[in-house]
């Protein structure tokens, strides 16, 4: 029913203070190593040398013009499914997602669907497999991102074809999820027998959403619409690396920041590692290092400040949304009750 505390029983289960407080602190402790590596000093000085009072808003700006590209694909994929809430409470659930942006893969973000169960009554089996969507379509995005950077001649061998591979399988993925065969052929020959029967129901709405998200002409779409998103991203460590080299803004760099991020996410994400936490660091301070022929020093404080505003942003925006949506899960509970 709309209004049942699901949000509740949902945040106990995926967050709790003490995951936080241990991701928090391996978060710190790659940091730690990022400046170390950089030297510490030298890394704050840089840091402290960047003009804040308008770069600060500048890329609080883009990480939320970035939110706001991936939410038209998160509204697509309510309405492929039937699912219709308003913009305030769907932008609300969306940006709530983010609290948990920093499990493995994302997944956490699952916590969605029972946000949305909370308000309209829609089964979470129904909406949970939009976070699948989501993530396949991201990385479909960022291989494209990735794929800009060898224009430039950054790497022609084994990085473009590490990138082609990962870029094919996700592909291959998602082309097998968004296809009706899998479902009906495999999957319901599987779940017609022994204990897996019981979730027969359930793979019947898994298939219905997977395949009115992720068949050819859906993906496509909400792909197309992911790039210019993430390409925000992009743009923050654009900024930042021009700011800390000295070097114009100049299509080239804007070029080597799309490379660098993209590809540095896509490892993260690859990893399975909570917010790709050390993975994406690691990538970034190679690749920054390696083409831009810069110091450690420079590549840590840009990785340090692009982790700071596209990852711990996005979770600070999240539990700010997770508080509203909580209170109006509560004003549609008592709607629900008085009615």
């Amino acid at each position: 029913m709309p209004g049942e505390d699901n949000s509740r029983t949902m945040g106990g289960s995926f967050i709790s203070p003490r995951n936080i407080a241990i991701f928090i602190v391996i978060s710190m402790i790659v940091f730690g190593l990022v400046g170390v590596y950089g030297d510490p000093v030298l890394v704050f000085q840089a840091l402290s040398a960047i003009p804040w009072y308008w770069v600060l808003p500048v890329m609080m700006t883009l990480s939320f013009l970035n939110y706001i590209f991936r939410y038209f694909k998160w509204q697509y994929f309510l309405k492929r499914i039937d699912v219709n809430l308003s913009h305030r409470d769907s932008f609300s659930i969306f940006l709530a997602g983010f609290t948990l942006t920093t499990t493995p893969g994302k997944i956490g973000e699952a916590v969605k669907g029972y946000f949305v169960q909370a308000l309209d009554g829609t089964p979470v089996v129904k909406t949970i497999p939009i976070v699948v969507s989501e993530r396949v379509t991201d990385l479909l995005a960022m291989v494209m991102l990735a794929l800009v950077g060898f224009t430039l001649g950054v790497n022609t061998g084994d990085q473009l074809l590490t990138v082609l591979i990962l870029g094919g399988a996700v592909l291959g993925g998602a082309i097998v999820l968004g296809s009706k065969t899998f479902y009906q052929k495999i999957l319901a020959k599987l779940t017609s027998m022994g204990p897996l029967k019981r979730f027969q129901d359930s793979c019947d709405v898994l298939e219905d959403t997977m395949t009115k998200t992720l068949s050819p002409k859906p993906m496509l779409f909400s792909t197309v619409i992911s790039v210019p998103g993430w390409f925000m991203e992009c743009l923050e460590l654009w900024l930042l690396l021009a700011i800390l080299t000295g070097q114009p803004l100049t299509l080239s760099l804007l070029l080597i920041s799309t490379f660098v991020h993209a590809t540095a996410s896509i490892i993260g994400a690859v990893s399975f590692l909570p917010g790709g936490v050390g993975t994406y660091e690691a990538t970034s301070v190679a690749l920054i290092s390696i083409i831009l022929l810069v110091g450690s020093t420079i590549a840590s404080a840009a990785t340090i400040l692009i982790r700071v505003m596209t990852l711990w942003f996005s979770v600070i925006v999240g539990f700010i949304s997770m508080a509203v949506v909580t209170r109006r899960a509560g004003q549609v509970g008592k709607e629900t009750q008085q009615a």
